[in-house]
Order: C-alpha cells, then sequence, then structure tokens
C-alpha cells in the first residue's frame, strides 16, 4: 500500500468562501506570530545559549507547545481547529530546521530563515493530519470543523465537492484545503495499493532542451523529437495584456472603516474599482486556463512514453536563471516545462509500475557518441548538427546527446542486474532507424514520420 493525492474541486457558495478565507487569515496570522516569536527565541539563544530556548525554537514540536499559551492570549484562535493550527506551527518548525540542516550543508540549495508572509499574496492552506478528525466526507459533501465560537458552542461547514464520487471506496489520510486563483480545491491523501514494477526491456533516454521538450532515443533505433508548446508564448503575451489592463485601474477605489461598539475605527482598508476587479478576473481565468492546459500537455506526454517503454530516464539539467537577455531568460525560465515533466514523469511511472530515472547528462552533448572524442570549449547553442573532428561521423546535437545518455542508463541497469538487450556500443546515426516528431494537444500525441535510415547532411551546422 502507498499514499497517493487526490486533489477535487469544492463548490462553495459565497457565504462559505468568506468562512474559509476567515479560517486561513487566522492561520496566517498565527504562522506570522510564531515568526516573530521565533525571531525573538533566535536572538536569545545567540546571546545566552540557552537549552529551552534551543528546544524550543529547533525541535519539531518546540513551536507547537507553545500553541495553549496563545491560544489563551487570543481567544479568536479558538474559532479554528485544532488540526490547522498545529499544522501551521509545524510548519514553521519545517522551515527552521530546512535552514538549519541548509546551512550545515546537510540540504542541497541555499534557504534563509523563514520570513512574514502576505495572505493577499498566497493564501494559507488548511492542514488536516488525522483521519476522521476535524473533517469527514460523505456522499459528495464534505464537512469541516471550525472550532468553537464566543457561546463555547462547535460550528462546522459543510461544502459539496466536484466529483466526489472518485472517494469512494477510498481509505482517506488527511485532507489540506487550498485557494488557487479564486478556485477551492480539496486535497485528499488516500492509499492506494501500487501495482508491482514491470521488467525491463523497452528503455527510452530523453535530452531535455529549449528548443523543443526533449529529444528522445531508444533500444530499437527510433528517434523522437517532441515539440515544445508553442501555445504558451501567446499566453503569456496575453497574461501580460491582462495584467497591464489591470494596473491601469484604480486598486484603492473606496475606503472602508471597521468600528468597535464605542464607534471608534479599528481598521481601514480599501477596496478595488469595478474595473480592476473586473481585470483581475479575466487575469486568474486566463492562469487557470494555462496551467490546466499546461498539465494536460505534461500528463499526455508521460502517459503515451510509458505505454510504449517500460523505463523512462531523463537528463538532469533544469533551468537556472540562464539567458543573454530578458526575452531569452523569461522564455528558458518561466515557459520552460522541464523541472515539472520531470515530476510527472516520476508520478506516471509510480502509478504505472513503470521505472523512471534521470542520468547526469554533463558532457553528452560535446562527446561523439562513436569514439568518445569530446569537443573542447563544448558546441553552440545555434549549431544543431555537427562533425566530429576526430572520426568524421555527423551527428544531430540533441540526438547525439540522447544516445550518450542512453548508454549511461544501460551502464547504470547493468550494474543493477536489469534484465535488458545488449547494451549499445559504438553507436552513430547509422544506429537511428526512425526518427519520429511528437506535437501534443489535449486530444492525443500526434505522430509524425520525418525519415527513415540514417540522413545524409548537405553541411555540418546546417
Amino acid at each position: 500500500m502507498s499514499n497517493t493525492v487526490l486533489k477535487l474541486l469544492l463548490d462553495p457558495i459565497t457565504e462559505d468562501t468568506s468562512v474559509i478565507d476567515g479560517q486561513s487569515r487566522i492561520c496566517n496570522w498565527l504562522y506570522n506570530h510564531l515568526v516573530e516569536k521565533a525571531s525573538h527565541l533566535r536572538k536569545e539563544y545567540c546571546e545566552k545559549q540557552n537549552s529551552d530556548t534551543a528546544k524550543t525554537l529547533y525541535t519539531e514540536r518546540g513551536l507547537r507547545n507553545l500553541l495553549p499559551k496563545i491560544k489563551q492570549e487570543k481567544p479568536f484562535l479558538k474559532v479554528v481547529h485544532s488540526s490547522p493550527l498545529k499544522n501551521t506551527a509545524l510548519r514553521l518548525s519545517n522551515a527552521i530546521q530546512s535552514y538549519q540542516k541548509a546551512r550545515k550543508g546537510k540540504r542541497k540549495g541555499k534557504l534563509g530563515w523563514p520570513k512574514y508572509r502576505s495572505w493577499k499574496e498566497k493564501w494559507f492552506s488548511l492542514f488536516y493530519d488525522e483521519p476522521g478528525k476535524g473533517f469527514s466526507v460523505e456522499n459528495n459533501i464534505l464537512t469541516i470543523s471550525l472550532g468553537i465560537e464566543q457561546d463555547r458552542k462547535r460550528r462546522s461547514l459543510s461544502i459539496p465537492i466536484i466529483d466526489a464520487h472518485l472517494l469512494k471506496g477510498k481509505v482517506i489520510r488527511n485532507l489540506r484545503i487550498t485557494c488557487e486563483l479564486g478556485v477551492y480545491y480539496a486535497i485528499f491523501t488516500i492509499e492506494q495499493e501500487l501495482p508491482k514494477k514491470k521488467p525491463i526491456s523497452k528503455v527510452i533516454a530523453l535530452d531535455p532542451n529549449h528548443k523543443n521538450l526533449c529529444y528522445g532515443v531508444d533500444l530499437q533505433g527510433k528517434a523522437i523529437e517532441i515539440a515544445a508548446p508553442l501555445w504558451l508564448k501567446k499566453f503569456d503575451k496575453r497574461l501580460d495584456e491582462l495584467k497591464s489592463k489591470r494596473d491601469r485601474c484604480k486598486k484603492k477605489s473606496k475606503k472602508i472603516a471597521i468600528l468597535n461598539e464605542q464607534g471608534e475605527i479599528v481598521k481601514e482598508y480599501y477596496l478595488p474599482s469595478k474595473q480592476w476587479k473586473k481585470c483581475d478576473n479575466a487575469y486568474k481565468k486566463a492562469l487557470r486556463k494555462r496551467r490546466e492546459q499546461t498539465k494536460t500537455f505534461m500528463f499526455t506526454t508521460a502517459h503515451n512514453l510509458f505505454r510504449d517503454y517500460d523505463s523512462v530516464a531523463i537528463g538532469d539539467y533544469t533551468p537556472h536563471g540562464e539567458g543573454i537577455t530578458t526575452p531569452m531568460r523569461r522564455a528558458m525560465n518561466n515557459r520552460s516545462l522541464i523541472g515539472r515533466f520531470k515530476d510527472v514523469l516520476s508520478w506516471v511511472a509510480e502509478k504505472s509500475g513503470k521505472t523512471f530515472c534521470e542520468f547526469n547528462e554533463k558532457g553528452t552533448t560535446r562527446t561523439c557518441n562513436k569514439c568518445l572524442h569530446q569537443m573542447e570549449g563544448g558546441i553552440p547553442l545555434a549549431i544543431r548538427k555537427w562533425e566530429c573532428p576526430h572520426c568524421k561521423t555527423l551527428h544531430i546535437r540533441d540526438e547525439n546527446a540522447a544516445i550518450n545518455g542512453l548508454k549511461k542508463v544501460l551502464w547504470d541497469l547493468r550494474e543493477k542486474n536489469e534484465a535488458l538487450a545488449s547494451i549499445v556500443s559504438g553507436s552513430d546515426l547509422d544506429f537511428v532507424k526512425e526518427r519520429w516528431a511528437w506535437c501534443v494537444s489535449p486530444s492525443g500525441v500526434v505522430s509524425t514520420l520525418q525519415g527513415r535510415n540514417s540522413e545524409m547532411f548537405a553541411a555540418p551546422g546546417n
């Protein structure tokens, strides 16, 4: 048995969204309050080296143990169920521990000290981590507990779930409620029995890049070039237009004042104009459409690959701020799907009993797959075809990198005693028998045969 995630759309009415948003705001306030307290504890520990302070600050449940006292000081916290509040503290403790591991070199990357969160920028999710505690699902209705009001009565909220039939017969482990671009979701972790790993006989190695999504070569001498989603560029242009139009509208249009019982102003804030709201809704709608089409593109591609192959390997390259000009950096970072595509491949492989892995693609592009000669200084990005100066073999840039990647993958699998066909040795363009181009659309994959056997080049680099 293994845990998997099921993300279902919620359909709350306007009054319910206000209640859910209020719960999220309180958790966000608690997080910021604990960040402030943690910063004071950190400063205190640096000055006095007190072990009790370290126990509160750096242990997994140290900040969570402060909640009973904070609830007494701030009674409004009691209107939220204990599970989301508890997990808010655990979330901050986890961030602090990750920061400590990064400082000590036990974790890759650089992480800073946790910062304050803006609820307007990012909705704070509500996490119920124990089965049946704080939430229940009956038919197509999700019921969540809201804690205790001032009259000391426990409140609850019932929200319809779209496609709730997918939960039928499933064992639910936990629930997370999120809001993405104005749309509410219930993310259930459920128990699911995964299929057994299938023996490996068909393997493909993918070379990720930006000219296309990736270029792959398999054991049977079949090359596949998967086209990048060109419609992302049109989406970005449309999003820029909507955002520019929204930003020209008046955001602070109507001033609202909240009064207490004595008639004194407690809080003031502004409401945006109707035109700003209209443009903002159009912008969010376009963002949701872009996200859904991108997910469909990646999952369609992954399912088609694992339908034909037992093992899919991809190079470990992921873009990190490269690019000479601003438009180039935006195209390489914002429109690149390489990192997310790897996560999708891993997910589909696990659910289908297939194998996914990443290989170190260092040197795969500039190394001749026939004689292993390496081009000093690499090969410029503009050159898509090149000739090896040592053995005079003509190479397609991405195809050569994919063949070198395939060799590495097969070698690693052979070291693990996987049952495979004989390893590719001395492969050149004669190894590739067919070249196919994939164009992925919402309705499926359109594959076009580009050529059979080795193609003759008019001139290297053309």
